[in-house]
Formats: C-alpha cells, sequence, structure tokens
C-alpha cells in the first residue's frame, strides 16, 4: 500500500490485498490514521530542529535567523490552523497540499538567506516568493468562494497575500542591486522580517481571535462585534502604512509606529482580559504575550528616544533583539495559544 501525502492531482487511490483490489480509499482519511492529520505540526518540529542546524552550521545573522524561524516553524502551524479540513472546499485543498508540499520551499528560502546577495541567492528566493504567491492564490480562491463574507476569515486570507508580499520583499533583498527601488538591500530584508514575522502573523491570529469572538457572540446569527471588526481593519491597513511611511519621511514615520503600538498594544490587553475564560495552558501562554507585546513597543519607543528622535534609525536599531525576541517567544506564543482555542468556522455565509 503506498501513501503519497505529496501528491497534488491524485485524490483517491486503489490498495490491493493478495493481488486483488479490495476498496478504494480517500488518502485524507487513511492519513489520518496514520499521524499525519495535522502535518503542520510535524513539519514545524522538523523544521524547528533545522532551523537550528541551519544556525550552527552557516554564519547566520540574527536577523535573517528570524525570518528562518517563520519559514520552518510559523508559517506551517498557521497554515494548518487556518485550513483545518481540506475537504470543505477546493480552496482549501489547494491551500492544504501548499501545505503538505511547504519544507522544500522553506529550505530554498534559508538557503536564499545563507547567501549574499546575487542571482543565486535570488533565484532560491524566487522559489520561496512562488510558493508564497500560490498561498496568496487560495486567500484570493477562498475570499471569492465566500463572496466576501465573514470578516474574521477575510483577516486570515489577507494575512496570506501579505505572505505573498513578505516573499516578494525577500526576493528583492537577495538581488545583487545596491538599490532596488527606494530601499537597500538591507532595508528589504527589514521589511521581509516584518512580513513574515508580524504582518503576516497577526492578520491570521486576528482571524482565528475572531472565530472565538463570534462563537461567543449572544447576536442572532453570531456575527462579531463592532471593536473586533475595526481591529481587523486596523491591523489590514496598519502594515499598508508602515510601507508607504518610509517613503515619505519621519512624520509619518512616527505615525506608522504609533499606529502599530497603539495596535499591539490593545491587542494584547484584550487577550490579557479574556485569557481568564481559557483553560490554565492556553491563559499562561495568552498573559505571556500580552507581557512580551508591552515589553517590544516599549523597547521600540524607548531606542527610538534614546537616539534623539522616532524615526527609521531607531527603528532599525531594534531590529536584532526585536525581530529574534518577537520571532522566538512573542509569535510563538501567540502561536501556541490560539491554536489551543477552540474556534470553529462558520459554515453558512453571512455578511459582516
Amino acid at each position: 500500500m503506498i501513501l503519497s501525502m505529496y501528491s497534488i492531482d491524485i485524490t483517491v487511490f486503489l490498495y490491493k490485498k493478495r493481488g486483488r483490489i479490495v476498496g478504494v480509499c480517500d488518502p485524507l482519511r487513511l492519513s489520518e490514521g496514520y499521524g499525519m492529520q495535522r502535518p503542520g505540526r510535524w513539519l514545524a518540529v522538523v523544521g524547528f530542529f533545522l532551523w537550528l542546524i541551519w544556525k550552527f552550521s552557516f554564519s547566520i545573522e540574527w536577523l535573517e535567523f528570524s525570518i528562518g524561524f517563520s519559514l520552518f516553524v510559523l508559517v506551517p502551524l498557521l497554515l494548518e490552523e487556518a485550513v483545518k479540513d481540506s475537504r470543505e472546499n477546493r480552496a482549501d485543498h489547494w491551500l492544504w497540499q501548499c501545505l503538505v508540499c511547504l519544507l522544500p520551499f522553506s529550505i530554498s528560502g534559508v538557503l536564499s538567506l545563507s547567501m549574499p546577495s546575487g542571482w543565486e541567492a535570488a533565484a532560491w528566493g524566487l522559489i520561496w516568493f512562488i510558493y508564497t504567491l500560490s498561498v496568496a492564490v487560495g486567500g484570493v480562491w477562498r475570499f471569492r468562494l465566500r463572496q466576501g463574507a465573514r470578516v474574521e476569515e477575510l483577516s486570515i486570507d489577507a494575512g496570506f497575500l501579505y505572505l505573498a508580499f513578505a516573499g516578494l520583499f525577500l526576493f528583492f533583498s537577495r538581488l545583487p542591486v545596491k538599490n532596488f527601488g527606494s530601499f537597500s538591500p538591507r532595508e528589504w530584508i527589514v521589511l521581509a522580517l516584518f512580513f513574515h514575522g508580524v504582518v503576516f502573523l497577526l492578520a491570521v491570529i486576528t482571524g482565528f481571535f475572531g472565530r472565538y469572538r463570534k462563537e461567543m457572540a449572544v447576536k442572532p446569527k453570531k456575527q462579531v462585534d463592532r471593536p473586533y471588526r475595526f481591529l481587523v481593519i486596523t491591523v489590514l491597513v496598519s502594515p499598508v502604512i508602515g510601507f508607504f511611511s518610509l517613503l515619505y519621511g519621519t512624520e509619518a514615520i512616527i505615525l506608522s509606529v504609533v499606529i502599530f503600538s497603539f495596535l499591539l498594544v490593545w491587542m494584547c490587553l484584550w487577550w490579557f482580559w479574556l485569557s481568564v475564560e481559557f483553560k490554565p495552558w492556553v491563559q499562561t501562554a495568552l498573559i505571556l504575550t500580552s507581557f512580551m507585546g508591552f515589553s517590544i513597543v516599549g523597547s521600540a519607543l524607548w531606542k527610538g528616544l534614546s537616539i534623539g528622535r522616532l524615526s527609521s534609525v531607531g527603528m532599525l536599531a531594534t531590529i536584532p533583539p526585536y525581530g529574534f525576541f518577537s520571532a522566538l517567544l512573542f509569535s510563538w506564543l501567540i502561536v501556541f495559544a490560539w491554536r489551543g482555542v477552540n474556534k470553529p468556522r462558520r459554515i453558512l455565509p453571512e455578511s459582516d
């Protein structure tokens, strides 16, 4: 009996017993009996050890090391939790196939980060960008199937789109060009970290939070509440403001820093307040996440002000500790907590 979890086209297969065909199996159902019902979890475990081996085998700076954590650990965990069941529709089946095929593409991404900028590094980075683009296609597909309904799922779909931008920025940072567009290779890699480890993460996690909120709602249609919808708008708009602020000087950067800090503090306070509703280990993870969020915002503001102004220089000064601790602690704790919360998806189309 042969089972290929990496096949895209084969959805059923025949198995034989003593030379006779005795049945037809659904590989998704059969895989559940072989411990592959949650491939994202196993990919993340394998990816974590590959991530450590990568650090010891190459001379990797903290910035690239943090991006590697997203590629190896965060992306499979978030993709798996977002899709949950590949049999619901064709878009989810597409994303599930993207999930089970993830590891070779993650390796190509970290190989790109292991090299100095050049055509070879750009080629490996292009492979990762193509993968993130296919995930974004799945997000757009999901959005079209729902006809724009369900604001919490919209947040997840937007996270998939932002992941494609993260892959694009990583590819730009690997090009052998001193200044591509308006940014240097180092600035592109900073943007790649921001979109891999923060923007993609927060958009998808906000969607998970919305699944929980609609389940707890008392409205007849179980619609999510207005504060949550405002949170989604802020989460989705903040990265756009942050990106374009880099093109318009210090005042715009200060505005984007203030907006993002407000977003992070508000989200952490909200989760801290709700943490009493969850089981102890989820509660502990959310409380630690909240403290980490406050410390990240405080550190960024303090370092920015300590050098005389809250500007792009101040933001870049915080990147090594910010990127590493965000990826290793803050990001992981968020994923750990919200994967442990019961948050079923809405089946009937509803408008928010």
